[in-house]
């Protein structure tokens, strides 16, 4: 993947039930991770969905993506939830870190499978600004 990526947060209805969805570059964050976790050879491999503003209370959107959400603590962020909906069964995190110009998604991490390893993906860089327009078209969504 280049050093700059682009980010968009899809809205998707899945059982009804709306989720917002990363994609990197054009994919969709739930099928790269789950094409690492296949590659190892982990168990089980995949299960994620995107996150359901509805039935977890994340915080504002802007707090979400920026790792200041209800979600795990220290500057982190699930960024998928367990294909069940329910945030807490199954979350992928990252450390989000920001500056004026780039948003850096870095440690990759399935809490439940700390060993897991997803090097494979590195950081994921992302132009502010950008970051910021795809953060806010989801806004209405959180609370």
């Amino acid at each position: 993947m280049s050093a700059t990526h682009a980010l968009e947060l899809r809205v998707v209805s899945v059982d009804d039930v709306v989720e917002v969805v990363p994609y990197v570059d054009g994919r969709s964050l739930v099928a790269l991770v789950g094409a690492v976790e296949s590659a190892h050879g982990y168990t089980p491999a995949g299960g994620y969905g995107g996150v359901v503003p509805a039935l977890f209370r994340y915080g504002p959107a802007e707090h979400q993506w920026y790792g200041l959400g209800h979600g795990p603590s220290g500057g982190r962020a699930w960024v998928l939830a367990c294909d069940c909906h329910e945030a807490g069964c199954w979350p992928f995190e990252v450390t989000v870190r920001a500056d004026e110009r780039t948003v850096r998604w870095e440690d990759p991490t399935q809490p439940y499978r700390p060993e897991w390893d997803y090097s494979s993906l590195g950081t994921l860089t992302f132009d502010r600004a950008r970051y910021d327009e795809a953060v806010a078209r989801v806004t209405h969504l959180f609370r």
